[in-house]
């Protein structure tokens, strides 16, 4: 901890990088948590509808985050090597492909919304109820698109202050309005989906036109973004694709959960949405520090320092480490209280708080994995090792602990919680594993 805290070089940079990364995603959950807890105000069925709608949404926003987190590789590598040139030709390959799954999901959620929420649930209520919820909300699916992959494009170059500041107004947005259309027009869950539409594309508005102004690098001329030849396109999709596949694969695979969690009834998917939407603002420090890490190290491997990259790979996961802990203490100490802000019945609430409970033992081990794939072995291309550490650890045995808890023994939905939550522990051995053979460390441009 000694060397960590006396590079002072690194401490400004990735400082600098990870708190606008964290604040970003910090609001990023909590646009997610507020329909949550506004339609709480509506009763479990409204809570589980419109989280099991977001479960369709979560599996386009990880398609969109694979498509992007791929492309920053190549972005990150590029502005480290002064390449401007190669950053926006990688962006036009990442905006073509995330408009791609866009329009896919907005067909799916668009017209055969009942059959998409009837995978999850077995209420008739909650289906209708997802329904109306899906098929308005299903039109922010290209402003998110756009907006993610620019977002991404933008942390790669050092400008993470700016998604920071519109999606923080994205979520101003989402807050005034979802109360106009819920509580004011008396739209109830209709109403939510439509904040979260107005939310987005003020958003998307917003992005595209500080860019214009500001005129920030990665704006070019239209050729710029159609530059890519087949060789370029090849060998971009070699490295790519495994992150793409890995995202999808295992979004698919955690929303299959909830597949599993069905059977344990309304009251603990209710349950289930309000710790899952917790957990993720608690696991933003980890998180954000992991993504700076990730695109500090692409920067040095593209400028061809390879000793700097393994060594502020080490003092990264410290720093992942310290702030996982300090966040498992914080949400221990106020889990009862935060549970207590949802309007859910009260075994609802005991089996959220019980859930915490557990992501709070468990959230250093997420985040270690998390730094260890997204950041570290993502930064020089070994991609493929993390697609088969992640796709290997959920469905092999996160699925399978989720159906034996939830529909063969009928546990308890908080012990069925903990029993998933062990596909982290074994992930763990093996992306240690990895990260210490150094096969990571190449520069790929």
């Amino acid at each position: 901890m000694k060397n960590l805290f006396k590079d002072k070089v690194f401490l400004h940079n990735i400082t600098i990088l990870a708190l606008p990364i964290m604040l970003n995603e910090l609001i990023n959950s909590l646009i997610n948590i507020m329909d949550t807890f506004m339609t709480g105000k509506l009763g479990a069925q409204s809570v589980t509808a419109v989280g099991l709608s977001n479960q369709i949404f979560f599996l386009f926003n990880l398609c969109c985050f694979g498509i992007s987190s791929g492309a920053s590789v190549f972005m990150a590598q590029y502005w480290g090597n002064k390449d401007v040139k190669g950053v926006r030709r990688v962006l036009g390959l990442a905006v073509i492909s995330a408009e791609f799954f866009a329009l896919l999901f907005f067909i799916l959620a668009r017209y055969i919304p009942g059959q998409l929420l009837g995978i999850y649930s077995k209420d008739a209520e909650v289906i209708v109820l997802g329904e109306s919820y899906l098929v308005v909300v299903s039109l922010s699916y290209f402003f998110t698109a756009f907006v993610n992959v620019f977002n991404i494009a933008l942390k790669a170059i050092g400008r993470a202050a700016q998604p920071m500041f519109t999606t923080l107004v994205s979520l101003i947005s989402n807050v005034v309005l979802n109360y106009i259309f819920i509580f004011v027009m008396h739209l109830g869950v209709k109403g939510a989906a439509y904040g979260t539409v107005c939310a987005r594309s003020i958003e998307f508005a917003l992005q595209l036109s500080l860019i214009f102004i500001r005129r920030l690098p990665v704006l070019g001329r239209p050729r710029d973004y159609m530059s890519a030849d087949l060789a370029f396109i090849k060998h971009y999709f070699i490295i790519a694709m495994p992150v793409f596949l890995n995202e999808f694969i295992w979004a698919l695979g955690t929303t299959i959960y909830n597949v599993a969690y069905k059977y344990s009834g309304t009251v603990a998917q209710a349950a289930i949405q309000v710790s899952s939407s917790v957990q993720n603002l608690f696991i933003v420090a980890g998180m954000g520090f992991g993504t700076a890490v990730g695109i500090i190290l692409s920067n040095s491997l593209g400028a061809g320092d390879r000793e700097k990259a393994i060594d502020y790979s080490k003092k990264g996961k410290k720093l992942v480490v310290l702030t996982s802990i300090f966040s498992g203490v914080v949400l221990i100490l106020f889990a009862k209280l935060i549970v207590s802000f949802f309007d859910i019945d009260e075994q609802g609430r005991r089996y959220a708080l019980y859930m915490l409970y557990v992501v709070a033992a468990g959230i250093t081990v997420k985040n270690i994995n998390f730094i260890n794939i997204v950041g570290i072995l993502r930064s020089g291309g070994d991609t493929l090792a993390g697609l088969i550490m992640d796709m290997s650890s959920v469905w092999l045995i996160g699925i399978p602990m989720a159906f034996l808890g939830s529909a063969l023994l009928g546990l308890p939905i908080y012990i069925t919680f903990t029993m998933v939550y062990m596909e982290e522990v074994v992930k763990l051995i093996f992306s240690e594993a990895r990260v210490l053979k150094l096969k990571w460390a190449n520069t790929i441009i």
